[in-house]
């Protein structure tokens, strides 16, 4: 079942986004499981929206790729959804 992930990232600004992402989105298009990837600004951060085949991958994408490049992962807070529909062209 494909799982929508959603991380919020307090405190954290575009450019410390984009630094962190520079190398990290040629991987991820690669990564099994792996289908969409956003990121836009919240009022109190940054936020990242996610499209895996299965929270598995996900998680042991993040905790292999992401989570050792932060600078401060509590103040990040992640939330999965199960989907129900995913449509591509």
């Amino acid at each position: 079942m494909a799982v929508l992930v959603r991380i919020s990232a307090t405190g954290m600004d575009q450019a410390t986004y984009d630094q962190m992402a520079a190398g990290l989105h040629e991987l991820v298009k690669k990564q099994p499981g792996f289908i969409i990837h956003v990121a836009y600004q919240t009022a109190d951060g940054f936020g990242v929206g996610e499209v895996w085949e299965s929270q598995a991958q996900q998680e042991a994408w993040f905790n292999e790729h992401v989570k050792p490049n932060l600078p401060d992962s509590s103040a990040m807070s992640t939330e999965h959804f199960q989907l129900h529909a995913v449509v591509q062209p």
